[in-house]
């Protein structure tokens, strides 16, 4: 869950005082899914540079 603090998406309290485990754990995994997205766009965008 240090991940969600650090990306600023929760603080520690939130974390331990509103969200249960299940909760903190899909926020972690949408976290993650928005990240390779962004990897897979800028990925994308070094192959079409490379390609030009």
């Amino acid at each position: 869950m240090y991940i969600l603090i650090k990306a600023k998406i929760a603080s520690k309290f939130e974390l331990e005082e509103y969200y249960t485990l299940d909760e903190a754990l899909k926020l972690y995994a949408l976290y993650q899914m928005d990240l390779d997205i962004q990897r897979g766009k800028d990925e994308e965008l070094r192959e079409r540079r490379k390609d030009s």
